[in-house]
């Protein structure tokens, strides 16, 4: 069967946003290295926590196109009188993503504001950062997954979103938030006792 018009464009849209938004994040993360430090400080970086970094940027560029899908989706319901204001919740996510995401870029400015003793603190816990980042990301996708789920904005024939609606998201979500807090304690507590204390 072919998709029409309106198909084919309510699927084009989410995935230019995810990759816009994707490249934005690394545009935004190689700037700032580069005007703190310099441009070779920049791809040393990448380099260093490509392993980090290229999850974040991922999951940061698969929630926006989710969230994109999401509120096309429910743009068309409304057209058709059938909407839900829970979907205004998934936007939340994606805001926190980026904000755990960056979060360890504050230490690149606080010298330049004359909070040098932060950078410390913040620079020991920098793959604390990136780990909350990152579970922050898969978190915030399977929440949109979730309102994918529960609202049916999904058809027959979308591939892996179809096969991925058969996975109850409202478990997976809970999975994925007690799973993550142990992730999240468990390192921190590694971070800690490997480096002897919090100070």
């Amino acid at each position: 069967m072919e998709a029409t018009h309106a198909e084919t464009f309510s699927l084009k849209r989410p995935y230019f946003w995810g990759i816009a938004s994707g490249s934005l994040l690394f545009i935004i993360y190689a700037f700032i290295l580069t005007i703190s430090n310099s441009p070779s400080h920049a791809v040393e970086e990448f380099l260093l926590y490509w392993y980090w970094i290229i999850p974040l940027i991922l999951g940061f560029g698969l929630q926006a196109g989710l969230y994109t899908y999401i509120r096309h989706a429910m743009k068309a319901r409304a057209r058709s009188g059938i909407a839900s204001a829970s979907v205004a919740t998934a936007g939340g996510i994606s805001t926190g993503s980026m904000v755990a995401c960056c979060a360890h870029h504050i230490t690149d400015v606080l010298p330049l504001v004359g909070l040098s003793a932060a950078v410390v603190f913040l620079n020991r816990f920098q793959n604390i950062f990136f780990l909350l980042g990152i579970i922050s990301n898969t978190i915030g996708i399977i929440l949109m997954l979730k309102i994918i789920q529960e609202h049916r904005l999904y058809s027959p024939g979308q591939g892996i979103l179809q096969t991925l609606m058969r996975i109850d998201m409202k478990r997976t979500l809970y999975f994925g938030i007690i799973t993550g807090v142990v992730i999240l304690l468990i390192a921190l507590y590694k971070t800690i006792t490997n480096q002897g204390g919090i100070v």
